[in-house]
Parts: structure tokens; sequence; C-alpha cells
């Protein structure tokens, strides 16, 4: 088979069809059987011969048997492989192309000496039945193709005779082009850290759903090649029986370098020496065995996962070298940031020329994304929940962009969309109660509603003003008006301030039920108590690190607490079993009239290194707060009101892809007071965010206490199942509380919990054992417990 041999110069790559022609003949002559066998044994030839060649060491090509050239073109001597990079927009292949033409084999006919597809003429097989991906010149390439337009010819003469005999099945363009329903990898070796097919077949050109043609597939498998990972990459395409659709198998023999006797990293800065030197004691387990796609896997996972455990996500393992000597190094890539800008992006999303109304400079401030430093997928986070906490934008991404020509550095921008600046709202609402007749009907036509105004970027500097009033009817607000007005400006001392100073200023007016005087587990109904404040707010917030600030305000108030009709109330109270209320309950304030005025500071420091794994928390957080009286109001009070809380979410597992890692959750909270502290600042223990299972309040209200909370959570359909306990003491402090309010409403002042839950978005769904009682309970709360 002469002809064969001379076109098995180059690495060959078959296509098989099986027994397929243009049609489905009932019978062929033995002529025709023929030259089929002998056009596969051309194809068994090629395969073995550049098998054989690309199986040599570096100086193959000088050893190898047979013309030079053909030793030349096997490209099998390379001692460089590269490796998928992560998903970050990386090249994935990094070696240099050679000319690999795609032929199309039309049988051996009587042409053995011919040097295109395997003969000249003949071979009543059909185009379709095999196709053959070699290395040759452009001459091969033009006589094979000359050899199939007579195989077309004479094959179409058959088919006219056949007449209605024939049966249609898949066929391929002139060009080769066929629609490529399906692809699949053979002989790929499987585990952790070894590129999938997903990871093999994401740059390819040919794609499950398209049409491919030969020469896309020809460049495909070079690409594949040329990685260094395999012997020899063979693709075969086979109709798939559903219509004219085919389906791209690739055959991978995985290539096995000699035993590794050295090995070093080039490239890795950041990098711990220690890391390095754990890989060569593992490198020192496989002493006698060959250097495989297992253990660049094992490599790629010890060292990337370094750098991907503290969230550099562009850094990575881009290639080896000195796999056939065994002094193997891996040379890797740190993504660096080298440039960090604004883009401005139109509704279109488009970007915009003109600048936008917030200073590029105002939004660089609230990005911890540092120029110099590893790119940081947390910091990227961490700038986007910046920026978008801002209020200015309804848009915000992060876009890194590797430097094609060096990817070790990274441009950064942050790409913005505006909100409109000023905006303004409302909301009207009806009530629904049941009549006289049981049916439900409107209390009333007048409705009430919420109306906000907004104003995000006052005086151009990014100040902002908001203004919102509440109430349940419009015409006659007076009697349940609820209004706040905000003033905000950031950087009050300048952009270049270190400590980000902003200045914050409220009026404010609201009401709510006071959970002091509310019954305890017994259920027995009690009137409510309401709270109204009315006051001012100001104050200052520093920011003293990425992960902490701090926070200082003057708040003058009133407070008065008033019964279900509105009046002033100074006792709490209770019903009596003939259904009258008795007001003997504990003083709600410092004055006999329910009305108090207080002037008090307030602080506060927070450290919160807090960050996301894929949806699950993961960091530190503690929280200290502190109010003091001046004496400056009713009674002249003082008092000092302070509390502590510290959080853990630890990482119990390191998940890959997509999937949450397992965390448990510690927490504990205490609080303390001295002074003069009216009854409804006093703390509230039970409820959804403090111990679970029981109504806010319902365990006690004191004057010191303590919590405790552990939890565990885990992944479950891509949500969130967890399981917790929670416990919680009034240490005994109730009794120091004016009236002793836990004591009249006969609360336990202290309790219990386990249970369990799913959180489903901001929801969850809990059931939960109060331990007081021993009965189980449901419960609906939103937002994060801690």
């Amino acid at each position: 088979m002469p002809g064969c041999m001379q076109h098995a110069a180059g690495r060959t790559v078959t296509l098989s069809q099986g027994a397929l022609g243009q049609r489905a003949l009932a019978a062929r002559a033995p002529q025709q059987q023929q030259q089929r066998h002998q056009r596969r044994q051309c194809t068994s030839a090629k395969r073995l011969r550049v098998l054989a060649a690309a199986q040599e060491p570096e100086d193959s090509a000088a050893a190898a048997s047979g013309p030079s050239a053909e030793a030349a073109l096997t490209g099998s001597s390379s001692s460089s492989i590269s490796w998928p990079a992560p998903a970050v927009g990386l090249s994935l292949f990094a070696a240099a192309p050679f000319a690999l033409p795609l032929c199309m084999d039309g049988g051996s006919g009587n042409g053995a000496n011919s040097s295109g597809g395997g003969g000249g003429g003949g071979g009543g097989a059909g185009q379709n039945e095999v196709f053959a991906i070699a290395e040759g010149s452009d001459e091969e390439e033009e006589d094979e193709e000359a050899s199939e337009e007579e195989s077309e010819e004479e094959e179409e003469g058959e088919e006219e005779e056949e007449g209605e005999e024939d049966v249609p099945v898949p066929s391929v363009g002139p060009d080769g082009s066929f629609y490529c329903a399906e692809i699949r990898a053979s002989g790929l070796p499987v585990g952790e850290g070894i590129p999938s097919e997903d990871d093999l077949f994401a740059g390819l050109n040919c794609q499950k759903g398209f049409t491919c043609t030969r020469a896309e597939l020809s460049d495909d498998i070079k690409a594949l090649y040329q990685m260094g990972l395999f012997d020899s990459v063979n693709a075969r395409v086979v109709p798939t029986g559903k219509g004219n659709k085919f389906k791209v198998v690739f055959d991978f023999v995985e290539k096995r370098y000699p035993e590794i006797q050295t090995f070093s990293v080039e490239g890795a800065k950041s990098l711990p020496q220690s890391v390095v030197d754990e890989v060569k004691a593992k490198l020192e387990k496989t002493k006698g065995e060959p250097f495989t796609m297992q253990t660049m896997a094992m490599i790629r996972n010890m060292i990337e996962g370094w750098y991907q455990s503290r969230g550099f996500g562009i850094a990575y393992i881009n290639h080896y070298t000195g796999m056939p000597t065994g002094n193997v190094v891996a040379h890797v890539v740190e993504g660096r940031t080298t440039k960090l800008g604004v883009v401005h992006v139109d509704e279109d999303g488009s970007p915009t020329k003109r600048p936008g109304k917030i200073s590029s400079a105002y939004i660089l401030k609230h990005c911890p994304i540092e120029v110099g430093t590893l790119y940081s997928t947390r910091d990227a986070q961490k700038t986007l929940q910046n920026v978008f906490a801002l209020d200015l934008f309804d848009n915000v991404q992060i876009l890194p962009r590797q430097n094609e020509k060096d990817p070790s550095r990274v441009d950064v921008e942050v790409m913005v969309r505006e909100k409109p600046t000023q905006t303004a709202d409302v909301e009207a609402e009806w009530s629904v109660a049941p009549g006289d007749s049981g049916r439900p009907g409107l209390v009333s036509l007048v409705p009430g509603g919420t109306i906000t105004y907004e104003n995000r970027n006052l005086f151009g500097n990014a100040a902002s003003v908001g203004a919102s009033v509440t109430t349940k009817n419009f015409l006659a607000p007076a009697d349940d008006l609820s209004f706040r007005v905000q003033f905000n400006q950031p950087y009050m001392y300048g952009l270049d301030d270190p400590k980000r100073t902003r200045l914050s200023a409220s009026l404010f007016n609201g009401r709510k039920i006071c959970g002091v005087f509310t019954p305890g587990p017994s259920g027995e109904e009690v009137p409510a108590v309401w709270v109204d404040r009315t006051g001012v707010k100001v104050g200052i917030t520093e920011q003293y690190s990425r992960n902490s600030k701090g926070s200082l305000a003057l708040v003058a108030q009133g407070i008065t607490t008033r019964d279900e009709t509105g009046a002033p109330c100074a006792r709490g109270m209770r019903t009596t079993p003939f259904g009258q209320y008795v007001a003997d309950g504990p003083p709600t304030c410092l004055s006999d009239k329910g009305v108090d005025r207080v002037l008090s500071a307030q602080g506060a420091l927070t450290r919160d290194t807090v960050y996301l794994v894929n949806g699950a928390q993961v960091g530190d957080r503690d929280i200290f707060t502190v109010e003091q009286g001046l004496g400056i109001g009713t009674k002249a009070p003082l008092f000092n009101r302070m509390e502590a809380q510290v959080t853990r979410f630890v990482k119990l597992t390191n998940p890959r892809g997509k999937s949450a890692p397992v965390t448990v959750v510690a927490h504990g909270k205490v609080g303390n007071t001295i002074g003069d502290l009216p009854a409804y600042d006093a703390f509230l223990l039970g409820g959804p965010y403090s111990v679970r299972g029981y109504n806010v309040g319902e365990l006690a209200a004191c004057r010191r206490y303590a919590e405790l909370a552990a939890e565990v959570r885990v992944p479950l359909l891509r949500q969130q199942a967890y399981a917790f306990a929670e416990w919680g003491s009034d240490l005994g402090s109730s009794g120091e509380v004016r009236g002793n309010p836990t004591e009249y409403y006969r609360r336990a002042g202290s309790g219990s919990s386990v249970g369990a839950g799913v959180k489903i978005g901001a929801i969850r769904a809990e059931g939960i054992r109060d331990n007081n009682s021993g009965k189980w309970h449901a419960f609906l709360a939103y937002g994060e417990r801690f």
C-alpha cells in the first residue's frame, strides 16, 4: 500500500462512518467490498505509523525510520505542555501552529500509487465512507480532491441505476462540512484536576449544534495535540441515525513521559516555598513511575489550590516544560492588577464617552482592588458590594481583562450604570377587614400609603437626601403619621481623607409595638403598648480599614408610650377574666405621664471580614455598640447601655465548582445596662433574631443577658438547609427593670430551642422546638439570622 504510506508522513486522524455512502445499497460488487477493505487497511497503516513516530523522545526525528520529512512533520517531540486555564477568559492553547490540511479519502480504486487520498478514481464505496485527516502537501490534497470528484461521479451513476430502491442517508457537503449533533471523548483519563471533556472542548471550533467543516476539525485536532498531553489524537465522525446529523468522537492516547527527576516553579512570586516543598514531597512518592496527566493534575491542584483558597482567581499553571528529560518546570502566571478604571454605560449597556454625573474618583474610593497586587475575586466581590451599596447605580459589573501579550497584567474595569438622580414615588393601599356580616370589606375608601422623594447627587458631590411619609389615611394623617428625612455627605473632609468620614443627619418620627409589654408563653391577650419616637440624629462614620469602621452620633428624641386608642399610657395593662383592661402593670416611662425627653450619645465599632463562597457566608464579624445617657431630659437620665456580639462562620469543606461549602456558625452575644434605663429600652429575649422558637420578648425583658447559638449549614438542591440550637438567659436581671415586666407577664426568664430549616432566597422556613414547653412550631422569617 505505497499510496497510503506516503500519506502517513504526518499525524493521521481518521473519521469513520462505517459502511456508509450517499445511498444505503442493498448489494455491492465484490470489487467494491475489496476496495473498502483496502481503505481500512490504509487507514490503520497510517495510524500505526504516526503513533510509532509520536512515541519517540525529543531526538526521535533523527532516529525514526523513513524519510526525514516524515519525522519532521510528526510534531511529537514537543517538550512543552499547555494546560486548560481557569475560566477567566484565558487562552486555552499555547503552541506554535503547523500545517494540517484535511483530506477526503475517495477509495483505493485501481490507482494504488496515487499520492492523493489513497487511490485515483475507482472505488464505488462512496465519498462519505471514510475521511482522513493528515499532514501533507497541498499537491497531495489537490490529488485527493480530484479522486474524490471522480468517485462522486461514479457514485451518482450508480444512484441513478438504483432508482426507487435508494434510501436517503446523512450527507457531507462538498467542502467536508457536516452538522455536529454531539461531541464525545474516548480514552480520556478521569480524575480531580484532569481536564474534562467540557474543559477540552470549550475552545474548539467544532461545537454541538453547529455546522463544522473539515478545516475547523483539522484545527481542533491540531490544538488538542499541541497541548502536549496526548501521544495521539484521532477523531471519528459517525452518523447519529437521526436525520442529517453526525457525532464527533475524539480518541485520545495519553502521553507518558519519563520518570521525574527534578521539579521547580517559575513565575510564582507570591507562592510560598513551603507549597513547592510539599509538592516535591508528594512527587518523591511517585519515583519509578512515568510522568503522566495524573501527576500534572496533582501538581496543578496543589499549586492552584493555594491561590484559589485565597481568592486569587487569575493565578494558574500555564504550561509545563522539561518532561522528556525528567527535569519538569511548572510555569505559573500570576495575574496582577495593573490598571483600574471606571466605565459608564448607557441604558442599553453600551459604554459611553461622556462622563457620568458621579465622578470616577469617587467610585474608585470604594474599590478595595489595588493596583500592583494579585487580582482577587474577594476584592472584586467587595467592590461590587461597596459600589452597589452607594445606591447610586442600578447595575455594577467588574470586568478583569488579561493582557494578550503579557497574561500576568490584568486591567480591571468597573462598569456602572447610574440611577436617575431624582425619584419620587407614591404607594397607595387600602385596608380590608370583616364587616358586621362577616364578609370582608374596605375599612375606608380613603387610601393610606407612603410618599417618598430622593435626590442621590445633591450639589453634584454625591451627597444625598431622602424623605418619606407614611400614614393609613391621606386625608387625616395626623393620627398615625410617620416620617423620615435623611441627609448623607460622603467624604466630608474630601476624597483624600483616609478614614472616608461620612456625615449623616436624620429627622424621624416612627411608631411600633413595644415587645416589653407583650404576653408571655401563656398567650393571654394583652393590650398592646405602642412607642412613638420623634427626634433628630446627627453623626459621623469613619472607615479604619477595609474590614472595620466606627460611628459616633448625638440623638435627641421624645418618646411617648400610647395605648391602642393613641392616648398616652404610663403603665402596662392586662385583661381581666371579665374582658376589662386594667392598667396596673409596670411603668412604661421614666415619667409618670408616659412621655420622656432624652439626650444621648451612641457609638459603634464593627469588624466584619465575612465574604461569600458560592452564596455561603465565611469569615468573622464582631460588633460593639454603646449608648450613654447625658443626664439631659426627663428626670435627668444618666445611663449606659452596651452590647457586644461575636459571630464566626467556619468553612468545613472545600467543594469545587459552584457548590457552596458546608459551614458551621458559632454566635455569642451579651448585654448590660447601668443607671436610669426606661422600661421601653430593656433588652428583649426571644424572637427570630434572638432565641428562635419564641415570640419577640417572650422569654424576658431584662437589664443583662447572654445568648449562645450554633448552626450547621449544608447546601441542598441549590438552596441552604441548616440545623441549629440556641440558648438565652436574663442572668437574673429581669427583676431590676422598673415594674419587673418579666414577672408581670409570666415569662420564664431563660430558654433554649433546637430546630432546622431551609433558606430559599431571602426567606427562612423553620421548624423549631421550644424546649420550655416541649412543643414544635413553624416560623417564616426574612433575611439572615446572624
